[in-house]
């Protein structure tokens, strides 16, 4: 019927249409003009601008492509445009509906080419999947503590392709299995028919190539709200990253320490991060849960500091911190405090009983009372003039909403939204502190009701210290990463096990009792701390790689060499982005993970981790593949199915754990991956030409390299690179056979730096000690006889 109908509407075009210099619709917000002289049409939409500029339609045939020649255009209605060529004799039609653009031809070849604009804001992405498998996305369940609160659950689904797949990206990247793109500034989705294939060429970075098409109709689709409509999210707000670029890297004092901590732990601590990771980046010392106790658990927050754990005090700790170079944290819960329970009586929450409402054992405050709002300004008026820059809120919701037992009657304002009460003391606090401090917020997951003020959120449960005990930080993100760096960073866990496995005994002689006693309360059986190198080397891998907030919380002058190298090959973090935006589920109960054996443990956690990169170093792919179980696995890397590489394309692959060069590959890999590990492979298109395959540096294959090119004249490779002073900083270079090494060369400052070299066969890693300034390289080829 709808092919008749087109048919009718071509003869009628063919007898009746003038040319016109420019036809336009505008309706429902979309605005589409074809300009029959040029032989293009401009599609735009409203608050979005354009869309897709420079539309050329075409068509398949047995020849080959062939663009529309000569055709002309009419509006058809208040909404439809339409366009009749003879040669090849065709009719389309441009539908325009509410948030949607029907697009049809009478040719089942029909293809459609145009220029997408993609600044900054506008991110290539995979949207959620309703057809997929469903999954929840589960949210806080810190209000269940004898109060009667519910859970926040979500649904989301796994992608019908490639749901084992997990998609990041580090600048503006592309690939063939993304046809959708997300509007950062008005959460809008666009999402373009299957089959579509968006492409950055390589001349205008604002720009994407988009194929689509057209067999009888297509649709280009826009989704207002995303967020909040199609994933769930309470608030959305674009993050604001002008301040913190890039996620924090954090030290807590909780998972080693518990409420045991005391000022020498800090001091240890700092001192050696300070000395250690400081040159990698490495920035906050968080102190938690432990400096304030009374004798009933209840806390104060800066007038009861525990003298014989603190005896310097809070002011003298956070000035120590700094003056290693390191920025003081601190946990609080600024819903609650215990100090005005007998003077403020009015200032608390109760139940229907009139009993006090408790949180972390300590009398919850009622926000809407303005003297509450001044007293949580003097209190963060107090800790900033103390030094401290970086907050972990603990016990962070809005207490009425959550709360049924809460007796909203007796409030100071029991009229006003208790949403829009908790999000005006979020204001007052960041409008005390300022915007140069950071704040984490801890509701345990979703409902993330602190969007625009909070700079992270805590989204799983408490880690503690052996593999199984790091469930919760893979939870966190495989449920939450579509949140960070778009809305949030996301905080994945108190900190990272790093440290080699020991036996109970052996923890029961290096750690606090509590420590202890905690694990034991958490898992049965109890298996003992640590992790094997192969584990620390996923956990550092995925945090990197993610671009989530990262934790460390191990006792850290204890780690081995071995697993400090871990840490100083993944920071700093980086302004990485989730291409992937939905939630891929999770389960944060503590009985599902943390009393299941791993290898009996069901989850929905990727096999295989792709972060597309595309900044100075080049474009490439850095595909992180994990080995889940217990048990070697051999897989199977398939460059174009599962990262939307050019399929009949050869591509140079480096590992980056092993530093080795395992050679050219086309069309797929084979992998095999040890227990608990992750393999780290960057992939490359192969040049005509010797390349950078790898660098020692960062696992993201490019931070540090500041630009690097091939000069055909000279045949020679350069580039410049940032590298820490004094550490070993390593290049691998592809060549390719028929070349040779003439020389290499590297300076800094205007002095010559020493270099090594170790080739073999068509492997070339040159070498050289870090510099204070930038290093800039150069290695000369000539060509051998043979070639």
């Amino acid at each position: 019927m709808r092919t008749h109908y087109l048919i009718c509407l071509l003869a009628f075009f063919t007898i009746t249409l003038r040319a016109q210099p420019e036809t336009s619709v505008s309706s429902f917000g979309w605005t589409i003009s074809a300009n029959e002289a040029k032989g293009t049409i401009h599609i735009s939409y409203a608050h979005l601008g354009d869309l897709l500029a420079n539309v050329r339609l075409q068509s398949k045939t047995p020849r080959g492509v062939e663009p529309l020649e000569h055709w002309s255009a009419k509006s058809a209605g208040p909404n439809i445009l339409a366009i009749s060529s003879e040669h090849p004799r065709m009719g389309w039609q441009f539908e325009a509906g509410e948030n949607w653009l029907k697009i049809s031809s009478t040719d089942s070849g029909a293809l459609l080419t145009a220029n997408t604009p993609a600044p900054p804001e506008r991110l290539v992405v995979r949207l959620i999947d309703r057809q997929g498998a469903p999954v929840n996305w589960t949210g806080t369940n810190e209000v269940k503590s004898g109060y009667g609160g519910k859970m926040t659950i979500n649904p989301s689904f796994l992608p019908r392709k490639n749901a084992e797949c997990m998609y990041f990206s580090l600048g503006r990247v592309s690939g063939s299995q993304f046809h959708a793109l997300f509007d950062r500034d008005s959460d809008t989705a666009i999402d373009f028919s299957q089959g579509t294939v968006l492409q950055r060429t390589g001349g205008d970075p604002e720009r994407l190539e988009l194929t689509m098409p057209v067999e009888g109709n297509a649709i280009v689709r826009l989704i207002p709200d995303y967020y909040t409509k199609a994933l769930g999210a309470p608030y959305y707000q674009r993050f604001d990253d002008t301040v913190f670029k890039s996620a924090p890297m954090v030290w807590s004092s909780w998972t080693s320490y518990y409420e045991a901590v005391r000022q020498e732990d800090i001091v240890r601590n700092a001192d050696w991060l300070a000395a250690n990771l400081k040159p990698f980046g490495f920035e906050y010392v968080q102190l938690d849960d432990g400096y304030d106790r009374d004798a009933d658990g209840q806390h104060y927050w800066i007038e009861n500091w525990d003298k014989t754990k603190f005896p310097n005090g809070p002011q003298w700790l956070a000035q120590y911190i700094k003056s290693k170079g390191l920025r003081p944290g601190i946990w609080l819960v600024p819903n609650a405090y215990a100090g005005a329970v007998k003077d403020h009586p009015d200032w608390y929450v109760r139940d229907k009983q009139g009993k006090i409402i408790r949180d972390y054992n300590t009398p919850a405050l009622d926000s809407s009372n303005p003297e509450v709002v001044a007293f949580v300004k003097h209190l963060f008026n107090t800790l900033d003039g103390w030094g401290f820059e970086y907050y972990k809120f603990d016990g962070e919701h809005a207490l009425p909403k959550y709360i049924p037992a809460l007796d909203t009657s007796i409030l100071h304002d029991s009229k006003t939204d208790p949403l829009i009460v908790y999000r005006k003391r979020l204001r007052a606090i960041r409008d005390t502190i300022g915007p140069n401090r950071f704040i984490e917020g801890c509701p345990a997951g979703t409902p993330l009701n602190g969007i625009g003020y909070f700079n992270s959120y805590f989204t799983g449960q408490d880690l503690y210290n052996n593999w199984q005990g790091m469930y919760p930080l893979f939870s966190s993100i495989n449920a939450n990463a579509f949140l960070n760096h778009v809305v949030v960073y996301v905080m994945p866990g108190e900190g990272l096990e790093l440290g080699p496995r020991m036996t109970v005994e052996e923890a029961s002689s290096k750690r606090p009792p509590i420590v202890i006693e905690t694990a034991r309360t958490r898992e049965n059986p109890m298996i003992g701390f640590g992790v094997t190198l192969a584990e620390a080397r996923s956990l550092v891998s995925y945090v990197a790689l993610t671009g989530v907030a990262y934790p460390l919380a191990s006792v850290m002058p204890e780690l081995p060499p071995e697993r400090i190298e871990l840490l100083k090959k993944t920071m700093p973090t980086l302004p990485i982005l989730p291409m992937d935006l939905f939630s891929r589920g999770t389960d944060i109960e503590w009985g599902t993970f943390l009393k299941t054996q791993a290898d009996y443990y069901i989850h929905n956690y990727p096999e295989i981790l792709d972060l597309k990169v595309n900044d100075a170093a080049g474009r490439h792919d850095v595909v992180a593949m994990t080995n889940w179980r217990s048990q070697p696995a051999n897989r199977e890397l398939d460059f174009a199915t599962k990262l939307g590489l050019n399929a009949g394309d050869r591509y140079v692959v480096f590992d980056f754990w092993s530093q080795k060069l395992l050679g050219v590959f086309q069309g797929k890999l084979q992998v095999e991956i040890q227990p608990h590990d992750t393999r780290v492979l960057f992939i490359r298109p192969l040049q005509d030409h010797p390349q950078l395959a790898g660098i020692s540096r960062h696992i993201s294959g490019s931070y540090s390299i500041r630009g690097v090119s091939w000069q055909p004249q000279t045949k020679t490779l350069q580039g410049v690179s940032e590298s820490v002073e004094g550490e070993p900083y390593s290049l691998t270079i592809y060549v390719p056979s028929g070349a040779k090494v003439v020389a290499a060369q590297a300076s800094a400052g205007g002095m010559n730096v020493p270099v090594r070299q170790n080739a073999s066969a068509n492997e070339l890693t040159i070498t050289f000690n870090g510099q204070r300034d930038p290093v800039e390289w150069a290695v000369r080829f000539a060509e051998t006889a043979a070639r």
